[in-house]
């Protein structure tokens, strides 16, 4: 995600300050991404015995770990090749989420939702902080790339959710589709997948960097646009049949895979 967001901004910036932008960022991104999976794995329900409690801890201190080591080499790469302060706020403000989440979320009526947020915001942060490095004025393209991520990363979730409802009402998980009914989960991943579609047929219209990128891009996002429909369509008439829950997970997947690939032909 860092790479296409990086790549994306590319243009007027010179090839050995992307190249390290790329080094730093990654990796950076990487520790983000993890030290949200440990919280995901620590709002999961568990017993509240001994063990359970020292191994919450243990988990929260590596998420932590993670997460000020990643801050403390972005604050470093910063200073040192005189960047935009911008990546550092961004950070910040996932910095504070994750505490937000890890501290209080454990506890929280709704954190079946808190999973899926943080789970989405970990994949698809990264267009947004790689962009980031190299520009302070983020291009509309990245947003709603990031936008079409997050929410296809969502709907993926909420089919997930409503094949394992019995599992997760027995044991007491608030998932969204715990929460508004399995029928009404299925509609509302017909709803993201339609926003989906729209957001990557937007950036089909402004100019890319040349005619080859455009060509890749519309080819490309016309065999994702399919594939999303028939995953919506697929959505709208499960009625509470879980047959086609695999077939619309693996559509969403394709759809995922095909999305990057349009992104990064179209920015090369």
């Amino acid at each position: 995600m860092v790479l296409i967001g990086l790549e994306t901004t590319r243009f007027g910036v010179g090839i050995g300050r992307v190249n390290i932008n790329i080094y730093y960022g990654s990796f950076i991104f990487v520790l983000i991404a993890i030290s949200g999976m440990l919280i995901v794995l620590n709002l999961k329900d568990k017993p509240r015995d001994g063990k359970t409690r020292s191994i919450v801890m243990l988990i929260s201190t590596f998420s932590g770990l993670f997460y000020g080591i990643a801050y403390g080499l972005a604050i470093y790469h910063t200073i040192i090749y005189n960047l935009e302060s911008l990546n550092l706020y961004l950070l910040a403000f996932i910095g504070i989420f994750w505490f937000l989440s890890l501290y209080y979320g454990r506890d929280w009526k709704y954190k079946g939702i808190l999973r899926n947020v943080i789970t989405s915001l970990s994949f698809s942060f990264g267009l947004i902080y790689g962009a980031s490095l190299n520009t302070l004025i983020i291009p509309v393209v990245i947003y709603l790339f990031f936008g079409a991520v997050f929410l296809l990363q969502i709907s993926k979730d909420l089919i997930n959710d409503c094949k394992h409802l019995e599992r997760d009402d027995r044991e007491k998980l608030m998932s969204i589709a715990t929460i508004i009914g399995e029928e009404k989960s299925q509609k509302l991943s017909l709803i993201l997948d339609i926003l989906v579609i729209l957001f990557l047929i937007i950036p089909m219209f402004p100019g890319f960097p040349n005619i080859f990128a455009q060509t890749f891009y519309t080819i490309i996002t016309i065999i994702t646009v399919i594939f999303a429909s028939i995953a919506a369509l697929l959505s709208f008439r499960m009625s509470n049949e879980r047959k086609n829950y695999r077939i619309v997970k693996i559509l969403l997947r394709c759809v995922m895979f095909l999305t990057f690939t349009a992104f990064i032909l179209a920015n090369f």
